[in-house]
Order: structure tokens, then C-alpha cells, then sequence
């Protein structure tokens, strides 16, 4: 048995790898730019969790689980938990300072742990599902902390407001549809895990993505909403038929 057997690989994960790895780029260089010119005037974290979070409109194209854990979610991990600790070139970088003092330190390790557990368990299965999942994770609750922040005036708990949590809600729900919607005119390869349909219409089922994540967000300490959002999200999405 050759290597190529035990580990295959496309042209289609390799593509894929390129597209995202692109996408990374461009999002931090956005983020560091942004920075650069306005300060702390915007919260470039959130650009951040909401930017990469377009790998979901990309992570179709591959074809094989152990290419997206090996070469993009496990060193994207790695690189962020180095970023967490102290005294080593990660943690003195940028990267670091935005890790560790712009919002709770562990929030994208596990932001790319929720990655690395969804592509394990979902991959060729469920992968419509953890699509919804991961845009709860990124879109909802980026822009839920976005719209708090700015038009937030009634406070519920933790912390939060009902004008964040409302915006969590819409916007998962909204960019779900917009997902759906894209990945039905994309040429996807076959086994994938992708379906278009569950056991209710599919916009019924993005609302309640939404409904579900605007709750978990809610209820769920900052430091692992990340983990707790998407992976909520993506069962209840299973159970719905995706």
C-alpha cells in the first residue's frame, strides 16, 4: 500500500488549501492594516473572527478530512496556543497581543479546536450542518458582539444585551440562507456530506441555527462560547435533517 493510498490527497484539497490559506492572509493583513490607521477604534478581533470565518464558503472543495486537519486546522491551532502563552515569538507578535489583550486569551484556540472537532465528526456526514455551526461561531457572534456593543441599551445577562443577542439571531440566521443558497450553485464533489435539505424547509431551519446560538450565546461564559456555540448549533442542525 503506498502513501498515497494511506493519505490521498486531490487537486481539489489542494486548491482548497491555497483558497484558505489566501483567505487567512487577507483578513489578518485587513485586521493589521485597520489597526494601524484607526487604533482602537475598531475591534480588530472581531474582523478577525468573522473574516477567517468565510472558510466556510471555500471548505467544500476538499476532499479528504486529513488534508483540512494537517495542513490547516491542527497548525492553525498550534500557532494560536502558542500565541496564548508567554515568552516565545508567537506570544511577542501581533498576533499575540491580539490573542491575549484584545478579548479572552482562549477564545481562538478553541475557536479553531470547535474547527478541528467539527471536521473529525462531520466530514462526508454532516457537513451542512457544521457549516451553520461554524457561521454561528463567526458571523453570529461577531456581529452579535459588534451591534451590543454600539446599539446595545437593554442588558440581559452576562454581560449582554437584547439588541446583540437579537443581532446574533438575524445575523446567523441570514448568512445561513446565503451559505445554503451559495452551496446549491457550487459543482460539489461527491461524498461530501453536504445536503440542501433537512426535515423542515431550510429557511425554518437556518432561523432556528439562529434562534439557537442567539441562547447559547447568551448563557455561555466568553471564554469557551466559541466551543459551546458551534457545536450546539451543529447538533441541533443534525437532528434537523442536515
Amino acid at each position: 500500500m503506498g502513501i498515497e493510498e494511506i493519505f490521498p490527497i486531490s487537486m481539489n484539497d489542494v486548491y482548497a488549501l491555497i483558497a484558505v490559506y489566501v483567505l487567512i492572509v487577507v483578513v489578518l493583513a485587513v485586521a493589521l492594516i485597520i489597526q494601524k490607521k484607526t487604533g482602537d477604534k475598531y475591534d480588530i478581533r472581531k474582523i478577525i473572527h468573522v473574516g477567517i470565518g468565510n472558510f466556510v464558503f471555500l471548505w467544500w472543495m476538499f476532499e479528504h478530512a486529513w488534508v483540512m486537519e494537517v495542513f490547516f486546522a491542527v497548525p492553525f491551532a498550534i500557532v494560536l496556543f502558542l500565541a496564548m502563552l508567554k515568552d516565545n515569538a508567537v506570544a511577542n507578535s501581533t498576533l499575540g497581543d491580539i490573542s491575549k489583550n484584545k478579548g479572552h486569551k482562549q477564545g481562538l484556540f478553541l475557536y479553531v479546536v470547535s474547527i478541528i472537532i467539527l471536521v473529525a465528526l462531520c466530514f462526508n456526514s454532516h457537513w451542512s450542518a457544521a457549516s451553520i455551526g461554524i457561521i454561528a461561531m463567526t458571523w453570529g457572534d461577531g456581529f452579535g458582539s459588534i451591534i451590543g456593543k454600539k446599539y446595545g441599551k437593554h442588558k440581559t445577562i452576562n454581560g449582554k444585551s437584547l439588541e446583540g443577542t437579537i443581532g446574533v439571531l438575524v445575523v446567523t440566521a441570514v448568512v445561513s440562507m446565503v451559505l445554503m443558497a451559495f452551496l446549491g450553485c457550487m459543482p460539489l464533489p461527491a461524498g461530501t456530506g453536504i445536503v440542501l435539505q433537512g426535515i423542515i424547509p431550510i429557511w425554518a431551519i437556518c432561523i432556528i441555527a439562529g434562534a439557537v446560538v442567539a441562547f447559547t450565546e447568551t448563557v455561555t461564559p466568553g471564554w469557551i462560547d466559541n466551543l459551546v456555540n458551534c457545536l450546539v448549533v451543529t447538533g441541533v442542525m443534525i437532528l434537523l435533517g442536515l
